[in-house]
Parts: structure tokens; C-alpha cells; sequence
């Protein structure tokens, strides 16, 4: 593929390290119907800003890019600062090039400068599980203190123990797998069960990862 050219309103990324998504897995695969004839896959992008500069993401700039390529701004999605859900989204790796290659272009209104102290291997992660997991924390409502319970412990969910532990919160963590539970221990939950376990005490909040009615209804018993 030849080296992209950043146009207005973009910037040029050098990327040093891009994740690995199941949906990209699931686009590469056909599971998902393709919307160009060629395309780069990759929407957990960290890269280094080499062209199409702004004073505010000057040159060498560290910056993240997420499966949320850019909106229309237009929309009443958009307007009412529910821009997930807009009418017109472009996506990283699906309809747009993504981040499995050597250079990649976003729009500089879309990507996020990363802190210098976290690595780029680690910040990959975080521009979509990581992303996933701290929104569902927010829309929850999660408080410092309180006792949170996680129903479903895969990619998104053992990326918010931490967040949570920092904020003092009691983590309690009903999941399927064995391997899934004997790292929810291993991460701090206060107790961690099955999916058929109740949490022995009443929770404040209960975010379910796991697509599964019966886990909605496990979880809103909990509270």
C-alpha cells in the first residue's frame, strides 16, 4: 500500500503500536460485510504525529485513535453529545484505513493525546476495552467507595478493577469462566462467583458485560 497522505483536518500518524480486536478478527473473517474493496484493519492505534500538525498536536505528538474514526457533527445524536450513536459515523479499520501498518491518518478531532509515563503497548488496549469498560463505569454512576459489582469479567471488564480499586470501591465479580474468576482474584475483587452466584451483600452499582438476559436480570437482583 502506498505511504497516505494526511488531508485537511487530518493528521499523520507513524504508529508504534496498534491491538488486536475481536471485531477486527470478525471484519478480516467476512462475518462482518466489508465496506471497501481494500482495506487495513486496526482501531486500537498508538502513533506519533509526523504531518499535518495543529498548535495544539504539534509534531511528534503521542496520540491514541479509537474504532469512533469521526461523526458528522450534524446530527441530533451529535448535537445532544450522544456522538456514539450518530447517524453518520466512520470507523478506524472498517470503513476507513486502520492502524496494521507502519503509517495511518485520523481525523486530528478524534484522536487522544497519550500521557509520556504509560507505554504504548499498554495504551493500545485502552482505546477500545479499555474505552468500553471506563464508559460503563461513568454511565453508572459509579461513586468513589461504593460496592460495584461486575457481571462478566472479559476484555472490558478486568480493565475497570483497577479504576475502581483506585477509587475505593469494593469489587465484586460474577463470571462463566474459571480463568475469568481466578483473575478477578488475582486483580482484587472483593469476591468473585460464578454467574449463578449471588454477591453476598447488596451492591450500588451492577454493570453487565456479558450478552445474556439472565445476566441482566442476576445483576438487577444484586442491587
Amino acid at each position: 500500500m502506498p505511504k497516505p497522505e494526511a488531508s485537511r483536518g487530518q493528521v499523520l500518524l507513524r504508529v508504534l503500536a496498534c491491538g488486536v480486536c475481536r471485531t477486527d478478527l470478525h471484519i478480516v473473517k467476512g462475518e462482518l460485510p466489508p465496506q471497501r474493496e481494500s482495506l487495513i484493519p486496526g482501531h486500537q492505534i498508538v502513533g506519533e504525529i509526523v504531518a499535518g500538525a495543529t498548535p495544539e498536536l504539534p509534531l511528534g505528538t503521542r496520540v491514541g485513535v479509537s474504532w469512533l474514526g469521526g461523526t458528522d457533527g450534524e446530527c441530533w445524536y451529535c448535537k445532544h453529545h450522544f456522538e456514539n450513536l450518530c447517524d453518520s459515523p466512520t470507523f478506524t479499520g472498517y470503513s476507513v484505513n486502520g492502524g496494521f501498518a507502519e503509517f495511518a491518518v485520523a481525523r486530528a478531532d478524534f484522536v487522544f493525546p497519550l500521557p509520556l509515563a504509560l507505554d504504548a503497548l499498554h495504551a493500545a488496549p485502552l482505546l477500545c476495552a479499555g474505552i468500553i469498560g471506563f464508559r460503563s463505569l461513568r454511565v453508572a454512576g459509579v461513586q468513589p467507595g461504593e460496592r460495584v459489582g461486575l457481571f462478566g469479567f472479559g476484555a472490558s471488564a478486568h480493565l475497570t478493577i483497577d479504576v475502581l480499586r483506585a477509587w475505593g470501591c469494593e469489587v465484586y465479580v460474577s463470571t462463566r469462566g474459571e480463568s475469568h474468576r481466578k483473575l478477578a482474584e488475582s486483580l482484587g475483587a472483593r469476591w468473585v462467583g460464578s454467574e449463578a452466584d449471588r454477591p453476598p451483600v447488596e451492591l450500588d452499582r451492577a454493570i453487565t458485560f456479558a450478552p445474556s438476559g439472565k445476566v441482566v436480570v442476576a445483576a438487577l437482583s444484586s442491587l
